[in-house]
């Protein structure tokens, strides 16, 4: 392979877990309505896991290669994976759930979608990946771009409904404060920028399968304690018949855009990996429009623009 075509493969795997939450993110959100958000993740992972477990194997060429790649791991992988999903799959996806009360969903996107800026900040003091001053300035245009495509979806049609899931209401009673929900929005914001920089040291030294399978074993214990303490009388799983209907969307998100963001971190520089990665509401935007699910929107297509003018200064 090439160096040059090695160069890309990184950037080039974020830019792809961008497209497979940008497919997986309505499904998942149509379900948040129903059920409790841990139980969705939960299934995320249940379902993530053995593929992992499977694909490692056979990526390694048989049971004794792919348990040699497992003896690999270390304690900063163990280590950091924990942080991962506590950041991700915990903590960061229900604090904006219940921002989105407050905010409503693309208010609470247009706040979290800033995470980039704090995993390049982690970058920046922890590793010495210092960034041009070109890039920073594509950062800031890629932001603004990515907050004005969300907000201009929003037309107060995309505030949340009242979830039906038991126990949710309960929980959120008190979250209609657009001031709590700012504070919110920014944990999880804050979560998300963590998980990126965690998956990022996860990546290193091990196969995104490898790595990733550990990622989703935490997960389903962090869910599991979550739905128990949270949720107790909710269903740990999602109904067969859910299950049953998006089963691809629980097959290549949470699997294949798991292993391609782990990929793209772990072989970008932080501040071009994660700002790939964060790009699923801007992809969204043509694809409503080719699809005619949507009609064009000067101000969506302005942000496009904007994103694609500060990714050029990234890159």
């Amino acid at each position: 392979m090439s160096s040059a075509v090695s160069l890309w493969l990184g950037p080039l795997a974020a830019f792809a877990s961008s497209c497979t939450w940008a497919y997986g993110t309505s499904v998942y959100s149509a379900l948040a309505r129903q059920h409790a958000p841990v139980t969705v993740n939960l299934c995320r992972a249940l379902v993530a896991l053995p593929l992992f477990l499977i694909g490692g194997m056979v990526a390694a060429g048989g049971w004794t290669d792919g348990l040699a790649e497992f003896a690999k791991l270390g304690p900063q992988h163990l280590g950091w994976s924990l942080v991962s999903m506590s950041a991700s799959y915990g903590l960061g996806d229900m604090s904006f759930f219940m921002a989105t009360r407050g905010l409503g969903v693309s208010g609470a996107l247009a706040v979290a979608s800033a995470y980039p800026l704090w995993t390049v900040l982690g970058g920046v003091l922890f590793l010495g990946q210092t960034p041009a001053s070109l890039q920073w300035f594509g950062l800031f245009l890629t932001l603004v771009g990515v907050a004005a495509v969300i907000l201009a979806g929003a037309r107060g049609k995309n505030r949340p409904k009242k979830s039906e899931a038991e126990g949710i209401a309960a929980l959120t009673s008190r979250l209609e404060n657009r001031w709590v929900g700012l504070g919110l929005a920014l944990v999880a914001s804050a979560c998300w920028g963590l998980n990126s920089f965690a998956v990022s040291r996860v990546g290193q030294g091990v196969s995104p399968f490898v790595g990733n399978a550990v990622r989703m074993a935490c997960a389903i214990g962090i869910n599991l304690s979550m739905a128990w303490f949270l949720f107790p009388k909710a269903p740990k799983v999602l109904p067969r018949a859910d299950l049953k209907k998006h089963a691809p969307v629980f097959v290549i998100e949470p699997f294949l855009g798991s292993l391609f963001f782990m990929y793209g971190l772990a072989n970008s520089a932080l501040v071009v990996g994660t700002t790939l990665a964060s790009l699923s509401p801007v992809i969204a935007v043509p694809v409503a429009y080719l699809t005619g699910s949507e009609k064009p929107s000067l101000i969506r297509t302005a942000g496009v623009l904007l994103v694609v003018l500060g990714l050029y200064l990234l890159m």
